[in-house]
């Protein structure tokens, strides 16, 4: 009978290590997840550190940041150009009072009930896309034109 009590006391100290092996992972994992929350807040927060620097300093930018100035303006004035030939497939365009969504044969805003103009009623030519310009292609038209 001793020998069953000894295994009855391991498999019992064995289901108490792994119980607890459990509890300490669960107590891992959560304060994980925890950590996780907050380097994701500091992510947030440097993104909004560097989005204010930007739109406070459109007009004055040091050395340093002209580059990725320049990255940025150009990417939002290309999104804008996207955004504008999706509308243009949509069949929508922005109205001009609140910007809401209205399509090209709408007389009022769904939105705000601006009566829309009739200028605004016609069919648009379609978009070309220019060539993306790259520094090799800007180098090539002006070496081209510095020939001529």
């Amino acid at each position: 009978m001793a020998f069953l009590g000894k295994i009855r006391e391991t498999v019992t100290d064995t289901s108490k290590m792994v119980a607890q092996k459990a509890k300490d992972m669960a107590e891992v994992t959560k304060l994980s997840g925890q950590i996780s929350s907050e380097e994701s807040k500091i992510k947030e927060a440097y993104l909004a550190i560097g989005k204010r620097y930007f739109e406070e300093n459109m007009g004055e930018v040091s050395d340093a940041y002209i580059n990725d100035f320049t990255i940025i303006n150009e990417a939002k004035a290309r999104i804008s150009e996207l955004q504008e030939q999706i509308k243009t497939i949509k069949g929508v365009f922005s109205c001009p009072n609140c910007g809401a969504e209205v399509t090209t044969e709408s007389v009022f805003c769904s939105s705000c009930g601006a009566k829309i103009e009739a200028p605004l009623h016609r069919e648009e030519a379609p978009v070309v896309e220019e060539p993306i310009k790259t520094e090799e292609t800007k180098s090539a038209e002006e070496t081209n034109s510095e020939t001529f």
